[in-house]
């Protein structure tokens, strides 16, 4: 025993969420701020014309970075795949607002004035089940168009994608929001 050579342990966190945020943002930087600095190099060099076009390269460098550093996804695959095809897409652009997406909740019962209607007959809450069903299939067509890659994705699948993209983007908004304040 005494020639042999203590074994390393590994230590694993006990938040796994601290260790993926961690490595999201290593990623990030670590594509990012090169990118981000030939641009800026690039931007002092050549004329007015490459200025005109600044935001949009940002902008895909920004939407790389998130590819890169976030793998293993199928939204990040569709975003990749979009960004190379070069298209700029309706979808990343476009901003939802509540009331197009529809009512988050609908009440089954009816009010009029101060009294409140409680709707019996089967007919009508047949209806109203199925308005509800409407309504969170307007709402899940929404959020498909919101994920890259959503539409391709079956229920289950787009929810858990939802998740990791909705984390991936705060954190890409807190290193963004970092690298600003440095900056001014």
């Amino acid at each position: 025993m005494e020639g042999q050579k203590a074994k390393r342990r590994r230590v694993y966190s006990v938040e796994p969420n601290k260790v993926v945020q961690a490595t999201f943002t290593r990623n990030y930087i670590n594509y990012l701020a090169p990118t981000l600095m030939k641009i800026k190099e690039k931007s002092s060099i050549q004329d007015n014309n490459f200025c005109g076009d600044i935001q949009n390269v940002i902008k895909y460098e920004v939407d790389m970075a998130m590819v890169f550093s976030a793998q293993g996804y199928a939204w990040s695959n569709a975003l990749k795949l979009k960004l190379q095809k070069g298209d700029s897409g309706e979808g990343s652009s476009k901003i939802y607002h509540q009331n197009e997406m529809g009512p988050l909740e609908k009440n089954c019962s009816k009010k009029e004035g101060n009294t409140k209607i409680l709707v019996k007959n089967n007919l009508v809450e047949e209806n109203n089940i199925d308005e509800d069903d409407e309504i969170v299939n307007r709402q899940l067509m929404c959020l498909r168009k919101l994920i890259p890659g959503g539409e391709e994705m079956c229920q289950e699948q787009m929810v858990n994608e939802l998740e990791s993209y909705v984390s991936c983007l705060q954190m890409q908004v807190n290193i963004l929001k970092c690298l600003t304040h440095e900056t001014s």
